[in-house]
């Protein structure tokens, strides 16, 4: 049953929502804070208006920068406006900074306070919106213009509702916001709609769904009382610790390494008694995986309650249990796949307290230990579903988290994996001379994944071009103009800006049979998507592959068959990719630290980089001695059935080797289905350069708690930038917020080498985020600032530093920069089977421009030779 206060309203987890009304020379924070606003209001674009009647929502600090950050959300007549959060920053009780997000002249844009629905009649619509049943509300807590509302069967996860104004376009509209799962907890919506007209203005999903494609409640319901007693050391005497089988955090997959026995590995500073504790005294308060940071449990059934499976340790908590690889039926592994997400769980919670992602600064713990942070009678330690049975269904190969306020605890769903190694469902019949299979990836559309036909069954035709007659006539965005050709016959596409189901849909449409898509970049494609109006197999097929069949389809009829000689299964577990793991967690970190932890809506802008951290956190807590930067680096390379040198479920392995991962800023521009993830690999691409910066400048250091490695520095630094910068921040906000908290950490030590490795992917000085609700408006730059008189910039031409070949692809017009540099050049290009195509010296002065339309599309690679320069790189002319 569900009591009544035991999830507080969403604006009363902290005691600092504060209205600001001081007392004249009041020497507070928030009256020093007021001052500054008073100042700074009209260099920020704002009236006095705008700048009074803020409130507190949250704080946070950092030990390392000694910085107090305030975020102030923005209110009109004492109506917060949704996501308008200015960052403060407070240093030896002086403000130093604001991050603005305020919106101007707000008064002039707000078009009523009066509502016309109320909030109830409000709800109906956002529940008929998401498309589930509404079921019978009843309002259960109500405190001002917030509320707490039944949510049907979901007795532990009300909805959260409030009154507020949403920006749109030039204006504020009342509108109610609202919070709430939908049934099986698969999302966790936040809605806005019109209080006056009943229209949805804004949505966002708070469940992360991280498309793993390859490159696409607490037990009965009891209640923990929050402890008020502060920690005592002493109390760590009689701490019992457990011994876990499992996946060594620094191994992504068994595939990476053995499972291993680690005994008693929790900290004692993060989890001071222990992993199996909820009421801080000695002694474990479960044997199963369930305490303090996290309960994990088998949810099979998905039906996300806390009744699933949790294994005993037994008194000695031991908890070894055997695993059957993936050919074994996952419920013979139940347990040792909980035991590993109970472990890897655990882990990140207590590395990341080190580096102050602590109670204070929102993290996730059942009780506090009256440490700070919002305190509530569920607590908020991570609900960790493994093998879920949300993801069972073909081709969902996922993981999620989503992420409330703090008080509210979050949920991560792992699924298990059913992606089989490379297939070559493609045969070639003719022409003679090409004949033969062609390896492809099958796509995970849910809905609307239709299987490949199995033997004997199949589809065979001539191959067909798609032709829409504008830009890339073959990226099937619009309808065709050739769609007599098309229909009846395997239909061949080109990756390109509209999404993966659109283009099925648009040959499907016309006639097609199938649908072969052909990247336009190497690799290979994971086609993720969602419609169940598709009824017919999609494939997809690297650019050398597609490109070799669309060049013969000009010349020559080619007749294929698309068939599986047997239905491929393979369960590959999530559970045990210590990666994915700590990729969802990821998320997690970077949402509560983003904008304050009262505020889970600061990383839902296009260019939010939030799939880039995840990826960073997964790659850092990999990292071992002897590991090299230019090293490839996958995720989920295991669950993906990757080769594990391969770049797994992305489009680029992670490497600071340009020829290996060439991501640059342009990169991000993307107005795909999948722009999120464009823009989370340049990020993650630009964060791990960043990291072997650090470590070949300080070294590396195993302890990853409390070592004084670069790879610690780094950790620390991008923890500490996360605290820093605005709500909706961009590439240029969280570059900006990684060098002031360096500035506030060392006094700028590294200044110069992080603007190096930034500006070497092209966000330099003069890069622009363009609009960061816009994923497709960056522009790159790799100008770094002037040499200071403590800083010298160093160029190491022999790794390729400071080197760029760009536009890539590109139409045949390529410019070559090299910074700092003035002389001749050898310059060669060669094609994908080592012919010399071109060949030049060339003098270049920092940037010469090379003509190469005169080669045929395809995949090249250039290389630069001069006195201690060598470089190579690939690049596409399309």
């Amino acid at each position: 049953m569900f009591v009544l206060n035991a999830l507080p309203m969403k604006k009363s987890l902290l005691s600092l929502a504060l209205c600001v009304t001081f007392l004249a020379g009041a020497q507070t924070p928030e009256s020093k804070i007021q001052a500054y606003l008073d100042e700074s209001a009209s260099n920020f674009g704002l009236t006095q208006q705008d700048v009074r009647g803020w409130m507190v929502e949250s704080t946070a600090n950092s030990t390392a920068t000694g910085i107090n950050n305030y975020y102030l959300k923005q209110r009109h007549a004492g109506i917060e406006i949704f996501g308008a959060v200015t960052n403060v920053w407070v240093k030896n009780g002086k403000v130093i900074n604001a991050e603005n997000r305020f919106v101007p002249s707000a008064a002039q844009k707000a078009n009523t306070v009066t509502p016309q629905l109320t909030v109830l009649q409000g709800l109906a619509k956002a529940f008929q919106h998401a498309g589930v049943p509404v079921p019978n509300f009843a309002i259960l807590d109500h405190e001002n213009k917030n509320y707490t509302i039944s949510n049907g069967e979901l007795h532990e996860d009300p909805v959260m509702a409030e009154l507020m104004f949403q920006p749109v376009g030039n204006t504020l509209r009342l509108a109610w916001d609202y919070t709430f799962y939908t049934p099986g907890h698969r999302h966790l919506w936040s809605i806005r709609v019109d209080a006056v007209s009943g229209e949805i203005l804004d949505q966002h999903d708070m469940v992360i769904s991280c498309s793993f494609h390859a490159p696409d409640p607490i037990e009965n319901h009891r209640q923990v009382a929050f402890n008020k007693t502060f920690f005592k050391p002493s109390a760590l005497l009689d701490i019992q610790s457990g011994s876990y089988r499992v996946i060594p955090y620094n191994i992504e997959s068994p595939a990476h390494g053995p499972r291993q026995l680690v005994s008693n590995p929790h900290n004692a500073t993060a989890s001071p008694y222990g992993w199996h504790d909820t009421n801080g005294s000695p002694g474990a308060d479960f044997t199963t995986t369930r305490g303090n940071n996290v309960l994990a449990q088998e949810d099979g059934d998905s039906n996300n309650g806390t009744a699933g499976t949790m294994p005993s340790g037994g008194a000695g908590l031991t908890f070894d249990f055997p695993y059957g690889g993936t050919s074994a039926q996952p419920q013979s592994y139940t347990n040792a796949s909980v035991t590993n997400l109970f472990y890897m769980n655990n882990i990140l919670h207590d590395v990341m307290y080190l580096y102050g992602f602590n109670e204070a600064n929102g993290n996730f713990q059942q009780n506090n230990y009256g440490r700070g942070g919002a305190a509530t009678a569920f607590g908020d330690a991570v609900q960790a579903d493994a093998q879920d049975g949300m993801g069972i269904e073909p081709n969902l190969n996922n993981a999620n988290f989503a992420t409330p306020v703090d008080g509210i605890r979050p949920r991560m769903q792992m699924y298990l994996w059913n992606v089989t190694p490379p297939i070559e469902p493609l045969m070639i019949l003719s022409p003679p001379d090409i004949a033969g299979p062609r390896q492809a990836r099958d796509n995970s559309f849910d809905p609307g994944h239709v299987p490949i036909p199995v033997a004997p069954a199949f589809i065979e035709s001539n191959l067909v071009l798609y032709n829409d007659g504008i830009g890339d006539t073959a990226d099937a965005c619009t309808a065709p103009i050739n769609a007599s050709a098309i229909a009846g016959k395997i239909t061949v596409v080109r990756r390109g800006d509209c999404t993966f189901v659109d283009k099925v849909l648009a040959a499907q449409n016309a006639g097609a049979t199938a649908v072969i898509v052909v990247n336009n970049v190497e690799g290979v494609i994971g086609m993720a998507g969602a419609n169940a109006a598709v009824t017919i197999p999609a494939i997809s097929v690297t650019q050398a592959i597609g490109e070799e069949l669309i060049l013969r389809m000009q010349s020559q009829t080619v007749t294929a068959r698309l068939q599986l000689q047997e239905a491929p299964f393979v369960f590959a577990d999530g559970d045990f990719d210590n990666g994915i793991i700590a990729h969802e967690y990821g998320h997690g970190i970077s949402t509560r630290l983003t904008g304050g932890p009262a505020n889970s809506s600061c990383l839902f802008n296009n260019e939010a980089m939030g799939e880039g951290w995840s990826d960073w956190f997964a790659l850092m807590m990999q990292l071992k001695a002897g590991d090299s930067g230019n090293e490839p680096r996958g995720i989920a390379a295991f669950a993906a059935s990757q080769p594990l040198e391969s770049a797994g479920i992305r489009s680029f392995p992670y490497s600071t080797d340009m020829s290996v991962n060439p991501r640059t800023l342009s990169y991000s521009n993307s107005t795909s289905g999948n722009y999120r993830y464009d823009v989370g690999e340049v990020w993650a691409s630009m964060l791990w350069d960043l990291t072997w910066a650090y470590v070949d400048k300080y070294g590396f250091d195993p302890n990853i708690y409390t070592g004084t490695g670069g790879n610690n520095k780094v950790l620390q630094l991008v923890l500490d930038a996360l605290k820093l910068q605005p709500c909706n921040p961009g590439f240029v906000a969280g570059r900006n917020a990684i060098i002031a908290a360096d500035q506030a950490t060392t006094g700028g030590q590294d200044f110069c080498m992080i603007w190096e490795v930034f500006a070497r992917r092209g966000l330099g000085v003069n890069a622009s985020s363009g609009s960061t609700s816009n994923a497709n408006d960056q522009v790159e730059d790799f100008t770094v600032p002037p040499p200071g008189p403590n800083c010298t910039l160093s160029v190491d031409y022999t790794t390729g530093n400071l080197i760029r070949i760009f536009p890539n692809p590109s139409n045949g017009q390529v410019t070559v920069r090299i910074n700092n540099f003035s002389g001749n050049v050898q310059v060669d290009v060669f094609d994908i089977n080592g012919r010399r195509v071109y060949s030049d010296l060339t003098a270049i002065n920092q940037e010469k421009s090379l003509s190469l339309g005169h080669l045929q599309t395809g995949m090249y690679v250039i290389k630069l030779e001069a006195d201690n320069l060598s470089h190579t790189q690939k690049i596409v002319i399309e």
